[in-house]
């Protein structure tokens, strides 16, 4: 880490995000790339106690200009001063970043993905600089090179839990579980008291059959947050797999209380009650996802 940057930790407060019933948040790159701080919460001009500061550009008249013309809304102008001092000062990092900022502020994604691609190459152990670029990809539609970006990110960040689980959770977004699982893994042991993040982990090791590694994650999940509708039908279904039925009732029977519009939660509580021979039970239930038909599950818990 270069000394003229005090970089922030890029988080995502996984409580705050809304429950989905089936696959992680469909907004979870915007609910991460949200939380990264503007650069002039991070850039701070040089101090005269702070003498051994290396970039140049820090020490420049012109960075205070700047931060005074964001403060005072004139983004397009900050614009045009951060890429004279970026042009003044070519293997600044913290130049670069606040042009680029402020491009993408304006909504020139273009232009702030090239600028904060320049910022990766001079700094690549700049975890803020990786979310920078992710965010601007993100904002092109740039699915897989937002996703490369943030796995940078998490790559010089191996201790933050909260960026290796969203990375996770795009992953799922993207129909790639298995590629979901070591995310979401390194996040589970950083993040032991995550229910998002257990019950993720849980369902991508079911879909990606391996119900009996899924069931202590999806059983953790439940217990950190009961009202959480997802999984309990996949536990449920876990259960199922392990020929556990009488439990996938009752997993199953609290997934459709949660989710009374989930097609498959009332197809899978079919086939758990008639394996425990409940066939009243079983029929009526298979009457209530007949009914739902092909439509979509609930979007909240």
């Amino acid at each position: 880490m270069k000394p003229a940057i005090s970089i922030a930790q890029v988080c995502c407060i996984l409580s705050l995000c809304v429950d989905v019933p089936l696959r992680a948040e469909d907004a979870s790159i915007d609910r991460l790339l949200k939380k990264v701080p503007p650069p002039e919460k991070i850039i701070k001009p040089s101090a005269p106690q702070q003498p051994q500061r290396k970039e140049p550009a820090l020490q420049d008249p012109l960075l205070v200009q700047i931060f005074a013309l964001v403060n005072m809304g004139d983004v397009s102008q900050a614009r045009f001063y951060s890429r004279k001092l970026s042009e003044k000062y070519p293997q600044s990092e913290s130049a670069l970043i606040l042009w680029g900022e402020c491009a993408y502020r304006l909504r020139y994604y273009d232009e702030a993905a090239g600028v904060f691609q320049r910022a990766t190459a001079l700094a690549p152990r700049d975890g803020y600089a990786w979310m920078e670029l992710a965010k601007a990809e993100n904002s092109l539609g740039h699915a897989g090179t937002t996703l490369n970006a943030m796995a940078k990110a998490a790559q010089v960040s191996p201790n933050d839990g909260e960026l290796a689980a969203v990375i996770g959770f795009n992953y799922i977004n993207l129909n790639r579980a298995r590629e979901a699982i070591p995310p979401l893994q390194r996040a589970s042991r950083l993040l032991p008291q995550d229910y998002l993040v257990q019950s993720q982990l849980g369902y991508c090791l079911l879909i990606t059959g391996q119900p009996n590694a899924a069931i202590g994650h999806l059983q953790k999940g439940a217990s950190l947050k009961s009202s959480y509708g997802p999984v309990w039908q996949h536990l449920g279904v876990a259960y199922q797999k392990q020929g556990r039925h009488r439990d996938a009732v009752t997993a199953l029977e609290k997934a459709t209380k949660l989710l009374p519009s989930s097609r498959l939660s009332w197809q899978h509580l079919a086939e758990a009650y008639q394996a425990t021979g409940r066939s009243t039970d079983a029929q009526r239930a298979a009457a209530r996802a007949q009914q739902l038909g092909g439509g979509k599950p609930s979007k909240k818990a």
